[in-house]
């Protein structure tokens, strides 16, 4: 029992030791890929908490460097991957769009690439779903919510000379195609994101 708490005490001596030499170096590397302090010094003090609490036995200073270092990157790249799947779930389909302000960053710049990328993979689904329905549902679609104005199925329906129920019809017809299209390729294109 002595043998343990002798350990327990060099490993929290040899990680003081350490993160006085490394440590402003590492959160200084977290802030880069996270954009935060805050959330820079949790990803630091959550390795360093891991190598105490549950962390193999560490006998020399270099062996608490090394799996220090891993943990801190293992944990920043988590958190990286976790705030750009919740940025992800943020974007709304269609957003007004802002130049960049003086103050911008490269991480602001980063993140309105990414914005902009998945606008565009998201508009190339649907144009891809439009061209595979049929003509009549996909003219319905174009004159109900494609075109410019403010105009109803009713109105649509009164301009055009198609029936209101038929591009009634139509229309709905039309967006669960499209829904069912779009959901199949969001799907897909995750279990190939899961895969690589």
């Amino acid at each position: 029992m002595h043998s343990i708490n002798a350990n327990e005490e060099e490993k929290r001596k040899a990680l003081a030791r350490v993160m006085s030499q490394h440590g402003s170096k590492w959160s200084k590397f977290v802030l880069r890929m996270l954009g935060n302090q805050a959330d820079a010094e949790d990803v630091v003090q959550e390795a360093a908490h891991r190598i105490l609490t549950c962390g193999p036995p560490l006998p020399t200073e270099d062996q608490v460097r090394m799996y220090l270092s891993r943990a801190i990157f293992n944990l920043a790249i988590e958190a990286y991957k976790r705030r750009k799947l919740e940025r992800k779930r943020r974007i709304p389909f269609i957003d007004g769009s802002r130049a960049a302000t003086v103050e911008s960053s490269p991480y602001l710049e980063l993140e309105e690439r990414e914005k902009q990328a998945e606008k565009k993979r998201l508009l190339s689904i649907m144009h891809r779903g439009l061209s595979t329905l049929p003509a009549k549902q996909y003219e319905a679609l174009r004159i109900a919510y494609l075109e410019p104005g403010d105009s109803s199925i009713r109105d649509c329906s009164q301009n055009t000379g198609i029936p209101y129920s038929t591009l009634r019809h139509r229309t709905m017809t039309g967006l669960r195609g499209l829904r069912r299209f779009i959901h199949k390729a969001m799907r897909s294109a995750r279990l190939v994101q899961l895969l690589n």
